[in-house]
């Protein structure tokens, strides 16, 4: 690979939010040039705990997750978790990134991980669907604040050439746990298999795992603070005082009240309208989904005349390579979440395996991201470019989502799925790592956190609206589908909210029509990917080269819109 150069004086990329030019020590405390070596090691030791301890309960959680909400008997409904969560994450990352600043990311991040364990809490306490759905808003609140902090105190803790590794470092633990955890999910969840078995017990285990984590991270992240706090103080900075009017008004409630009530009531009735009587014709959808719409009409409106504190800086999307870099995660996450949200259930029905078994065959793509996103971060740093990486990483991803229409015909060959899943998942895992770095490569110092929320808040959305696209398409499509292809008699609504119990009994002719609808959904979702992704290509070839050897202070000059020492230098010379 050859070095891009842009040595571009006319028309400077600049991200800068005057949201977070006040500063205080707060966000100035956490200083690498406070630390001594020890103690980045530390806090880096402490993240990498963390991380570890992540890795394993997600990844138990979500084995898990599809045989307990069986077990409440609303499988066709598993897509409104993530659609909440992902609603939640976008109307509180901007919440969490303000607070860190203001009050630093320790007392923020505590915060999260105190929300992260009361949600947990009460999901392994439930009796009803509906308490278990409460129990992931709490932990929604938390795991965004959790998840968006972590990535800000990596970028705050390191250099733009090491970035990429360190990011790819805190996610490669979840490969591991991929087969740690597979023996688990069947013994602590199925009760088809298990039926004297106690499902709650596995929100005791990823609760005591997640304290571990959460003391792990916030020990050194506390006592790194203070000193740095100390050490400001004694310089002659003062802490200044906010009131809580203030800031409300730095986080835009009102911003995040619009974004809340806009995506809630447009995604939601896509996944609920099938349990109306009369459908998308019944008067309540259809007031829910206009009036979704008009309050993110309202959004836009706000956002652009109003705030002059937006959710998302509109600077941001002036940047080719911010710009570029955000819409490329979020077509993927949309990709990903329509995708892979019912297909371990599609899996266990078409091939007559446990939820365990359904996952190795799907988790090739899991694997592959996570240990491509290392390589190539590893590759970046080596040749100091990231725009290939992202190319390549899109253009492979979408011929593999188009491998994927013929891998979910139920009788293609589980080698056949194993791998269309590896293609995917390593090309989204080489896209992935240089988008993020590109993003945080083209902002000042004092805006990482801006710029890694908007990463978050893009995200979100991305899943949100494919979980809400994947549970339309379940919901509306599916029995469409079960009518065409079943010629005898069947319950369409046990075949789509509890088929660990009701298809097993079923005959063979009705067992096989069955899987055949499934898999016309699956290929539809399948389909619909391929055609988003031309958007992410376009997007991809807007993206600019951005130095990974940059310092820290040549990066604030560059976001600033200032020229290059270099170039200064020679115009002197």
């Amino acid at each position: 690979m050859v070095n891009e150069k842009n040595v571009d004086m006319e028309s400077p990329e600049i991200v800068h939010d005057h949201d977070t030019q006040e500063g205080s020590i707060a966000s100035k405390a956490l200083n690498r040039q406070f630390w001594s070596r020890k103690e980045y090691l530390f806090l880096t030791g402490g993240i990498l705990i963390q991380a570890i301890m992540y890795a394993f309960e997600v990844n138990l959680m979500y084995g898990c997750i599809g045989n307990i909400t069986a077990i409440f008997q609303a499988s066709s409904l598993s897509s409104t978790l993530p659609t909440i969560l992902q609603i939640l994450s976008a109307a509180l990352v901007p919440f969490y990134t303000k607070v860190s600043d203001v009050t630093g990311r320790a007392q923020a991040l505590t915060f999260a991980m105190v929300f992260y364990l009361i949600g947990y809490t009460i999901q392994g306490t439930s009796n009803t669907f509906l308490q278990f759905a409460l129990g992931q808003i709490a932990y929604g609140i938390g795991s965004t604040g959790m998840a968006t902090l972590t990535q800000v105190l990596i970028a705050d803790s390191t250099l733009l050439i090491n970035r990429g590794i360190v990011f790819a470092l805190w996610d490669l633990p979840a490969a591991a746990m991929i087969f740690i955890t597979n023996p688990l999910i069947d013994p602590l969840s199925n009760i088809v298999m298990h039926p004297d078995l106690n499902w709650r017990n596995v929100y005791l285990i990823i609760g005591l795992v997640a304290l571990v984590g959460a003391i792990a991270v916030l020990t050194p992240l506390w006592y790194l603070q203070r000193k740095g706090e100390r050490r400001l103080k004694a310089m002659g900075e003062v802490l200044p005082r906010r009131t809580i009017g203030w800031l409300l008004h730095e986080f835009d409630t009102v911003g995040a009240l619009l974004i809340t009530l806009g995506m809630s009531l447009t995604l939601l009735p896509m996944i609920l309208a099938r349990s109306f009587e009369g459908n998308w014709s019944n008067p309540k959808i259809l007031a829910m989904f206009i009036c979704g719409v008009i309050f993110l009409f309202l959004l836009v409106v706000w956002e652009i005349k109003f705030t002059d504190r937006p959710i998302m800086s509109m600077k941001i999307w002036g940047n080719r390579t911010a710009f570029g870099g955000l819409v490329v995660g979020f077509v993927m996450t949309v990709m990903a979440s329509m995708n892979w949200q019912y297909y371990t259930l599609y899996l266990v029905v078409s091939r007559d395996i446990s939820f365990a078994s359904a996952l190795l065959l799907e988790r090739g793509y899991q694997l592959a991201y996570l240990v491509f996103q290392l390589g190539t971060a590893l590759l970046m740093k080596r040749f100091n470019t990231l725009r290939p990486f992202i190319w390549v990483g899109i253009v492979v991803h979408t011929i593999g989502i188009g491998l994927m229409i013929p891998a979910r015909h139920p009788d293609s060959s589980n080698f056949f799925v194993v791998i269309t899943q590896t293609v995917v998942g390593a090309a989204g895992g080489m896209a992935a790592i240089a988008s993020q770095v590109a993003v945080t490569g083209v902002v000042a110092k004092k805006d990482i956190a801006t710029v890694v929320g908007a990463t978050q808040l893009m995200g979100s959305f991305g899943s949100a609206f494919g979980s809400a696209l994947s549970g339309g398409i379940w919901t509306q499509y599916l029995p469409g589908r079960l009518a065409a292809h079943i010629t005898g008699p069947y319950d369409e609504s046990l075949a789509m909210n509890d088929p660990l119990k009701y298809i097993p009994a079923l005959d063979a002719v009705t067992r096989r029509q069955l899987v055949e609808a499934y898999s016309d959904s699956q290929m539809l979702m399948s389909i619909i990917s391929c055609a988003i992704a031309v958007c992410a290509c376009f997007c991809a070839f807007l993206m600019q080269h951005v130095d990974l050897k940059q310092d820290q202070e040549e990066q604030d000059r560059i976001a600033s819109g200032l020229p290059k020492k270099e170039l200064i230098e020679d115009t002197k010379n």
